[in-house]
């Protein structure tokens, strides 16, 4: 919680105190707000150019590695683009995981449920990239929230926690990118350690990952998840995603499926459908105590995201039904709602 008040502090200082000009009264109030922002995310990326460069200073950069996102533009498929450009506008966990971009984003969201209370919640993310240095290095901070893969009851919302800490992004080594991650959440330290390969076969592109953590409080757990992206026109998806999960002190393994497609009407709003499927091979809940190994929850979700106002401030709306065997299968219904609002290089 301290670490997010630090972070909105120095927002509202630097908003207050660096922005303001004699010039804001002939402004119009667009104007105002874009330079305002404009002058922050130039502070951001400055600041975080600052901290690249103070430690570039004490590390030898003699040697040149691939980057990811180097190693991805070598790709020479127009679909790949293509599909590359749709996960950046959407911001999946998938293009978050990969990206190099500097920026900050300030989350605020509300979830609300017919058979769970409503939640309210914000949620900050930042990124440094040490591009300097010898090896490919990024600080990060995160408000880390489980996905609908992670939940072992999906319907309910997950508990969130503050991660800090430093990601390495080493060469790529028979065209496998690796990266891995140190750091504290909750004031217990982890290491994560995450592996992906990209196979292109006509149209589609299928990108297995393996992700390894270890926390000294929780153990160990260890993921795969297998992404089918089938190109359908320049401005559309189809994906498939196969999900798998084990973990220390937890019976069974989850595993999961979602099928979705992705459309961006323009650079300014986009559209999507999933439907997906969870269970857990000896899933038990309190209505229904013996185990069960199908599948536990069939959910339903769409999404409708859009700039509103400037380029740099975003919503979204997920309205969605789910059926988890913990309610009979009863519908629950979902409405969650996102304003996010970016500052740095992430577009």
């Amino acid at each position: 919680m301290s670490l997010r008040i630090i972070v909105l502090a120095l927002y509202f200082f630097l908003v207050i105190n660096g922005v303001a000009d004699d010039n804001a009264t002939k402004q119009t109030y667009r104007e105002y707000i874009d330079e305002k922002q404009k002058k922050f995310s130039k502070k951001v990326v400055n600041l975080f150019d600052s901290v690249d460069k103070g430690i570039s200073g004490w590390i030898d950069d003699s040697d040149d590695n691939i980057s990811c996102d180097e190693m991805q533009a070598r790709l020479d498929d127009e679909f790949l683009r293509n599909q590359n450009s749709i996960d950046q506008f959407f911001k999946s966990d998938k293009y978050i995981d990969e990206t190099e971009a500097s920026y900050l984003r300030i989350r605020l969201g509300s979830v609300f449920q017919s058979k769970e209370s409503t939640e309210f919640n914000y949620k900050i993310r930042a990124q440094i990239p040490l591009s300097r240095t010898k090896r490919s290095f990024q600080l990060f901070i995160d408000d880390v929230e489980e996905n609908y893969f992670d939940a072992a009851t999906p319907t309910e919302t997950a508990e969130k926690s503050t991660e800090v800490g430093v990601k390495y992004t080493p060469e790529v080594r028979y065209d496998i990118k690796s990266k891995y991650s140190i750091g504290i959440s909750s004031l217990v330290a982890y290491a994560k350690a995450r592996y992906s390969k990209d196979f292109i076969f006509e149209k589609w592109l299928i990108q297995p990952t393996q992700q390894f953590k270890y926390s000294l409080e929780s153990d160990w757990s260890e993921e795969t998840n297998i992404y089918f992206d089938r190109t359908l026109k320049e401005n559309s998806i189809f994906r498939t995603t196969l999900h798998r999960k084990t973990q220390a002190h937890m019976d069974g393994f989850n595993y999961a499926a979602a099928f979705s497609y992705y459309l961006t009407l323009s650079k300014r709003k986009g559209f999507s459908v999933s439907q997906q499927f969870w269970g857990n091979t000896k899933y038990v809940c309190l209505e229904h105590p013996e185990q069960y190994n199908g599948i536990s929850d069939y959910s339903t979700i769409a999404s409708w995201r859009q700039n509103i106002f400037r380029k740099w401030i975003t919503y979204e709306v997920q309205p969605g039904v789910s059926f988890h065997r913990q309610y009979d299968y009863d519908p629950n219904y979902m409405l969650r709602f996102y304003v996010d609002f970016y500052f740095g290089n992430i577009d």
